[in-house]
């Protein structure tokens, strides 16, 4: 009621919506003398839009119009029709075309009456023309956004244990994303095993996998030291798209592994930020794939670059380094590091013993040399 109420501040929307009134009043048995007085009405409060004689005329244009065309027998309201279409698909690009495939509109009349519609959703501030696309291109505005308070009683950190210290380096709060770009071979699962396993006697951990199976899952757990059921207390669930789907916003540490992009990887900040926006009183730690930074000489960050870091509080890179038979674990970005001076650039070599378990080799070095 209160977008209604608002979309009445515009004059184009006013100027749309009279002639729609007349139509529907003329065409459910109101009189002349009755369509002309509720616009009356309607324009005492909106006096800059029409005159008494502009809006008497508007009632008598739509009458003649309706006995031109086809008279006052019923017909599409191909209004109502293509309104509901766009409510249905709700997100993404909205073609002109898909509309009609949608509504079955075929003859050039009706499909003059569609595009009129989509004129007036956008004179509602309801749609949006996509610039830089295919001609007939919308999207539907999406108006809802959720205040970020100033808390009087902080929730405080997400207090969680993460391997080599991580945790003493910086602050993890509810509803932040980390992400592990790895390589090949670098003990991507190794290190988010070890994450759900230390934190399984204080939170509730989700482990998402897309490819262990039950034996190889066994085999790990075994080499970490469990060795019955009862020693796990995390869920794990075999998954491998729509991870979002899984998150239900509960204080939980969601871990997924891994989040796969075959291809357009610039995509992969969508994927994330789905997962992101289902959080609220949890975390998320994704891991995503990493060509090897000692081939290329590159900079350490998964597939989709940029984009994989943009929702990220805590991003880490895992690098096997073949010539020191390690991994190499970089901090490429830490958005609330517990020191002024932050870590971003330090490193830290990692032995993974039997594809399960961590063993640290030294201390954490920035680049200059300079150790913690």
């Amino acid at each position: 009621m209160k977008d209604i109420l608002k979309n009445f501040e515009s004059t184009e929307y006013r100027l749309l919506m009279y002639d729609d009134i007349a139509e529907m009043l003329l065409k459910g048995g109101a009189s002349l003398e009755l369509a002309q007085s509720l616009l009356l009405i309607l324009q005492r409060y909106y006096k800059e839009d029409y005159t008494d004689e502009s809006l008497e005329n508007i009632v008598l244009r739509a009458q003649e119009e309706i006995l031109l065309s086809s008279g006052y027998q019923q017909k599409r309201n191909f209004q109502q029709e293509v309104t509901d279409a766009v409510n249905f698909r709700e997100k993404g690009i909205i073609g002109i075309g898909d509309i009609y495939n949608d509504l079955k509109v075929i003859e050039a009349r009706d499909k003059s009456a569609c595009r009129m519609a989509i004129n007036r959703l956008v004179a509602r501030q309801i749609l949006e023309k996509v610039d830089g696309g295919k001609s007939g291109s919308y999207r539907l505005i999406d108006k809802s956004a959720e205040e970020t308070k100033f808390l009087t009683e902080p929730k405080g950190e997400f207090k969680i244990h993460l391997p080599l210290e991580l945790h003493n380096m910086c602050k993890i709060f509810p509803q932040n994303i980390i992400i592990l770009a790895g390589s090949k071979s670098s003990g991507k699962t190794a290190f988010l095993l070890n994450i759900a396993l230390e934190n399984q006697n204080k939170h509730s951990v989700v482990y998402l996998n897309s490819e262990m199976g039950d034996e190889e899952f066994t085999e790990r757990m075994v080499k970490l030291g469990c060795n019955s059921p009862s020693d796990i207390k995390f869920k794990c669930y075999r998954k491998s798209s729509n991870y979002q789907d899984a998150i239900n916003g509960d204080k939980a540490i969601y871990i997924i592994d891994f989040l796969e992009i075959h291809d357009k990887f610039y995509e992969i900040g969508k994927s994330i930020k789905q997962i992101h926006d289902k959080l609220r009183e949890g975390i998320a730690i994704i891991a995503i794939q990493m060509k090897s930074a000692v081939n290329l000489g590159g900079e350490r960050l998964g597939r989709g670059g940029d984009f994989s870091r943009e929702a990220s509080r805590l991003y880490l890179s895992l690098d096997y380094e073949p010539t020191i038979k390690c991994t190499r674990v970089g901090i490429e970005e830490m958005k609330s590091p517990k020191v002024s001076t932050g870590y971003r650039g330090w490193y830290r070599h990692v032995k993974i013993i039997d594809g399960s378990r961590l063993s640290p080799m030294g201390s954490w070095t920035d680049i200059q040399g300079m150790k913690q």
